[in-house]
Formats: C-alpha cells, structure tokens, sequence
C-alpha cells in the first residue's frame, strides 16, 4: 500500500502492461515522461506519470501507436535520487582537476572499501572516504592502502579515511562467507572468479594442496562443492590459519578440509609428501620459490599445477610458461601438457597477475 505521506498528485496515462515498454519509448522522445516519479503496475495495466497534461495531438499520437489509453490523475511515489558517481558527489568540495584523479575504481571486500589514491589526493584522502561512503550506501569503512603487500603474511598497510574503524568483515562470494580481517590476513576479492574457476576444475576423489592459502577461498569454494574430496589448507601466519578454521564452522564444507598452521615447505616434508592429485600456488611474488615443494606434495607420478606468478609485456603467457618449465627442470620434473595460461589481473600498466595451469611429472617419468 502506497502511504499518502510519501507521494505526490501527477497526470498519468494508463495503457495496458504489453503496450508499456512502446509507450515509455514514446513519452521519453515526447518529453512528457515525468523521470522523478516511479510507474506503478496495476492489475495488467501500467500507470504513468506525466509531467504535464497532454495536448489533443500528444492524445491524437498515442491512441495511434498505443491503442486504448486513459488519461487522469494518480498519486505517485518519487523516486529515490541516488547519487551516479563519486564525482557527482565531491563536485562541489574538489577541483576539476582533483575530481579528475579520482580512482576509478576500488576494491569493496564486505562492508568495507579499500581505494588506492594517487599522490595528489593524499591531502584529500578524509573528503575521498565520505564520498565513497555517500556513494555506497553499503560500506561502513573507508580504508587507503598505505604500501605494498609484503611478508611472508602478505600483509598491506592501511590508512582509516572515514566510517567505521575496524578492519574486520564478511566477504559473500558465490554462496560462501568469509570472515576476512584486512590488517591481519591476506584475501583479494580480485580474485573471486579465479577461486571459482579453480574450484570448477577440481573432480570427484581429488585431493588438493592449498599452499598459501589465505583465509581460505580455493580450499572452502572446492570443499563446498564436492563431497568426496580433501582439501589440505596451509598458511604460515597464524591469523590466517584461525580465520580458515572459522570460515569451515561459516561454511560447513561438504568435502574434508584439513587446516595447517606452517611455512609450506615444513608442512609439506613432515605431513603431505606425494599425497595430492592437484596443488594451489597463490604466491605470485615467490612462487618459483615453491615450486619444488609443490612437486613434492603431489603423487610420486605427478598432477596438477595452478601456478600464479608476475610477468610484464605483452608476451606475459609466454614469460609465466617459461618461468614454470625452468623452475621444473632445475627440480628434475617436467611439464607434460600446458592447459592453459591467462591474466589474473592487472597490477600496473602492462604488469600482470597470471596463472598457468599445467600437468607436471617428474623428468624421469
């Protein structure tokens, strides 16, 4: 029921619901379309509102292409106005030439965003932050990246702008929750369709090493869609490993999930030596590094790698291939077939996020 509180009187046009889209086309291209006020669907009729009386040849015009019409007064709720861009929102408290370094866009990870700001708006990082706050009304928390990602926990150091001061949130991404804490443990929401993807390729009776494993995202979004499989979680900081523990009793995983609280290389030596059909490397940074230990976790004769690395240019494929096959043949493995190689993302310009899914077995295989 409409509350008379929140609505206003306009001149309206009543046509039938299958004439409606031909009738909306027709009053926009004859400006008598009232955009402020919303249309109201009522019974197989849709009502219209007109922002004034139509003249006998706008009756005359419509009656043609329409059919049977009625022309009256209705009540009408307004629309909301909602605000269009950040731009819109700051134009009054930045310059042009400010408005214009504005991101064009940010990561939202829950109810929180982070944005990455060009030197030039440091100064106006507090005025940034209550507009994104204006513009999204499902934010609290407006944080700046303060550096890059570094350490062995991947973490980023963050500057609170505006709304709420807390780095904790829950993360929705294809039906799981994730309790993410951006001060404490590594998650990228850049990454969700890949953590999909991955999980996607993953088959019945598989068992899979999660080396560097965040909060969690591979290992749950493959534990949640398939029963019979096991997924081993590893991270070595200690805040990670309690966030997946926490994200499991969230989620409750079809599938078996084992958490590891450890450097990957120890955890693999002392407990998954040649256990796993298929291991994760979300280590861009120092993969290569890992690629022996990745090696040494699946079965003695081979599997599945997702391998993530950086490359630049436009060669970046052929680049990550070619870093992937070295790495193996310094370790005595080989790569027996390429399935495929592709951007993740971008990190700077020409500068990317790739992965390379490959089957590896040992050279002597």
């Amino acid at each position: 029921m409409i509350s008379p509180d929140s609505t206003h009187r306009r001149v309206s046009l009543r046509v039938s619901k299958k004439a409606g889209e031909t009738a909306l086309k027709l009053l926009t291209r004859t400006e008598l379309l009232d955009r402020d006020s919303k249309v109201r669907p009522e019974g197989e009729s849709l009502v219209i509102p007109l922002v004034r009386q139509p003249g006998p040849h706008d009756i005359k015009s419509l009656k043609e292409q329409l059919g049977k019409v009625l022309i009256g007064q209705d009540e009408f709720e307004p629309k909301t106005k909602s605000v269009q861009s950040l731009e819109e929102v700051l134009g009054n408290r930045l310059s042009p030439s400010l408005l214009a370094s504005l991101p064009s866009s940010f990561d939202i990870i829950g109810d929180i965003a982070v944005v990455e700001l060009p030197p030039e708006l440091l100064a106006h990082a507090k005025v940034v932050g209550e507009g994104i706050l204006g513009v999204h009304k499902n934010v609290r928390a407006v944080f700046a990246k303060a550096g890059t990602i570094t350490g062995s926990d991947r973490i980023r150091p963050l500057r609170h702008l505006a709304g709420e001061r807390r780095t904790t949130t829950i993360h929705k991404e294809f039906g799981c929750r994730f309790k993410v804490d951006l001060a404490k443990a590594y998650f990228s929401p850049r990454l969700s369709h890949e953590h999909q993807r991955i999980a996607d390729m993953v088959e019945r009776g598989e068992r899979v090493v999660d080396l560097f494993a965040g909060v969690g995202p591979f290992s749950l979004l493959i534990a949640r869609r398939l029963v019979d499989v096991e997924v081993d979680a590893v991270d070595s900081n200690p805040e990670a490993v309690r966030l997946i523990e926490e994200n499991k009793r969230l989620n409750k995983p079809k599938g078996k999930v084992r958490v590891w609280a450890g450097d990957a290389r120890d955890v693999v030596e002392r407990n998954l030596t040649g256990k796993a059909s298929r291991a994760i490397m979300n280590l861009p940074s120092a993969a290569k590094e890992y690629v022996d230990v990745a090696c040494k976790a699946l079965h003695p004769k081979g599997g599945i790698l997702h391998y993530y690395t950086f490359a630049e240019g436009l060669d970046y494929e052929d680049k990550a291939v070619k870093e992937l096959e070295q790495a193996l043949v310094s370790h005595n493995w080989r790569m027996v077939e390429k399935i495929g190689a592709r951007a993740v993302r971008g990190v700077a310009p020409l500068h990317w996020q790739v992965v390379v899914d490959a089957r590896v077995a040992p050279a002597r295989g």
